[in-house]
């Protein structure tokens, strides 16, 4: 993980309120020694890593949860949606275990940043998912799946969450040697969206914000739609 999306982490729980929270793929834990106040109550899962704190799982993201209805009050799933097989599937998990109005919070690569479409555009592939030659052994790092900011709220609006928060990252100095091709393209952007609907002009402008087309790395949170149970459940 990069420093600057563990930075925009730890300054969301810094200010969120303490409750029932799971981790997962929690790796070494570093999310549980940030959570500072003792009214957090920790779990953690995760499938090749164990860890040395109590209520720990060992959890295949692919698979149905290990957790009741309504458990917890966040779920973190930091750097974990692009290695598993099927984002859509686990989106439907953490809307069934998470309170109502609980919040789910994910950081993911980026593949809308300015260096990443350039490279797609140069050699077919996104930073960080290398074209797949030698295919890695079970249980090796290998990220499976680009998270598409723009499919990731489509669908979790679909399973029944809303957005909340995409979430401010510290842009890195040698990022900004994009600038004139994000400011090329937030031009066309504005000029195509004239003519769209407000509804369209709101969803694509998150897209082409310096936060997104300048950052390796994104991080967002979203909430439990009050109500939204039923249909999120008849999706899954």
């Amino acid at each position: 993980m990069q420093p600057e999306v563990r930075q925009a982490i730890v300054a969301y729980f810094k200010d969120a309120k303490p409750g029932k929270i799971l981790d997962i793929p929690s790796g070494n834990c570093w999310l549980f020694h940030e959570l500072t106040s003792g009214a957090w109550e920790y779990f953690s899962a995760d499938l090749f890593t164990s860890a040395p704190v109590r209520n720990f799982q060992r959890v295949d993201l692919n698979e149905r949860l290990p957790y009741d209805d309504d458990f917890f009050d966040y779920v973190a799933c930091l750097e974990g949606l692009e290695h598993i097989e099927n984002y859509h599937h686990a989106l439907r998990e953490f809307y069934r275990i998470l309170k109502k109005d609980g919040t789910l919070l994910i950081s993911t690569p980026n593949p809308l940043n300015m260096k990443s479409r350039l490279r797609f555009l140069l050699f077919g592939t996104f930073y960080g998912f290398p074209h797949l030659v030698h295919m890695p052994a079970e249980g090796e790092h290998l990220h499976l799946s680009p998270i598409n900011l723009s499919f990731l709220i489509a669908f979790a609006e679909r399973y029944g969450f809303v957005l909340d928060r995409i979430h401010p990252v510290r842009i890195k100095v040698k990022m900004y040697r994009f600038i004139v091709h994000c400011w090329t393209l937030k031009l066309y952007s504005f000029v195509k969206l004239l003519f769209k609907d407000d509804e369209t002009r709101r969803f694509l402008e998150r897209l082409v914000t310096l936060n997104v087309l300048l950052n390796d790395g994104i991080v967002v949170s979203l909430r439990k739609q009050v109500g939204a149970t039923k249909r999120a459940r008849c999706e899954g």
